[in-house]
């Protein structure tokens, strides 16, 4: 009967060493193996960084003798400088551009001297730029001389106002011109090409003369011509005869003719130069009814160019008979 409850027994003694072995199996570690085998420690390598390897040696060669260090370190400065050597050389050329030399510093006296300069050499370009002006607009008036038949017989001089009578303020001006300069009697004073100022008077000095305004020679012979014909021949308009009135001229014609304000009166009178004949002399200022006769009709005119305003013309004479100037 003892022999069927061993196997029991064998098999209850295997289940438990085989629960038993469960159980334990928790509280194992790596270092207390159940199989009975000792495990062997890892050990964590830290690197080292090239900073500390660095202070590491900077450190080992603070400690050398000074005499070992001195030959290599030279060699080893100069490389290390040889880069930044440029950059030297610009920030030293910089700085002594900057910098200011007390010995080029101007004094009071000298930036007064320099002051009173620029003032007048603006003013020298101020008076240069209207010189140009004028130069163009003396420019503009030859080209509308009108022309005459034999190319030389006139000279045109440019003249400047010196003077004038200052009890007749319609009285002649003078000017800094003379024969020497190749004026004559009888020369044609204009300006803007066209426009008739007066002529010169008879006596005539060495370095001056004097311009007699054309308002202040009495009764001047005339025509009337429209302002679209301004370069029209001189034989166009209606002739009439300009009394002097006013500041101005006065004239009559028949109430038939064709007159109104703007025209333009052009000189056509034999005692004057055969320069002057077609030159303007005036503008129609008004045109009224005549009241001493309603057949014709009253024309005022003013001058063209008031002489008493002008500064510089032209003066057109007569040359020698040799046909230069003198």
């Amino acid at each position: 009967m003892r022999s069927p409850a061993w196997p029991v027994a064998r098999a209850s003694i295997s289940k438990a060493s085989r629960t038993g072995r469960r159980r334990s199996s928790p509280t194992s570690t790596k270092s207390d193996p159940q199989d009975g085998r000792r495990s062997i420690g890892r050990t964590r390598q830290v690197p080292i960084s090239p900073f500390s390897l660095a202070v590491l040696v900077v450190l080992l060669l603070s400690l050398l003798p000074t005499g070992w260090l001195v030959p290599w370190t030279n060699r080893l400065s100069e490389i290390v400088r040889l880069p930044l050597v440029p950059l030297g050389d610009i920030a030293t050329s910089a700085r002594v551009w900057l910098t200011v030399d007390d010995s080029q510093i101007a004094t009071r006296e000298e930036f007064d001297l320099l002051e009173r300069e620029r003032n007048e050499y603006r003013r020298l370009y101020h008076a240069s730029a209207e010189r140009v002006r004028e130069l163009e607009g003396l420019v503009g008036s030859l080209r509308g001389l009108p022309p005459v038949d034999a190319v030389g017989e006139y000279v045109a001089i440019e003249v400047d106002v010196i003077g004038s009578d200052p009890s007749a303020p319609r009285g002649p001006l003078q000017v800094n011109a003379g024969t020497r300069r190749g004026l004559r009697g009888g020369g044609v004073a204009i300006h803007r090409g066209d426009v008739l100022v007066g002529r010169v008077m008879r006596e005539v000095g060495p370095t001056t003369a004097w311009i007699q305004p054309a308002l202040a020679t009495g009764l001047i012979d005339a025509r009337l011509t429209p302002a679209a014909l301004a370069g029209a021949n001189v034989r166009d308009g209606t002739a009439v005869q300009l009394e002097p009135l006013d500041g101005g001229w006065r004239t009559t014609v028949d109430r038939s003719v064709a007159v109104a304000p703007g025209m333009i009166v052009r000189l056509h009178d034999a005692s004057w130069s055969r320069f002057a004949q077609g030159l303007a002399i005036g503008l129609v200022r008004e045109v009224a009814p005549l009241e001493s006769n309603p057949t014709r009709l009253e024309v005022r005119i003013r001058p063209a160019e008031d002489p008493r305003r002008l500064d510089r013309f032209l003066v057109v004479s007569q040359a020698d008979g040799s046909g230069e100037t003198p």
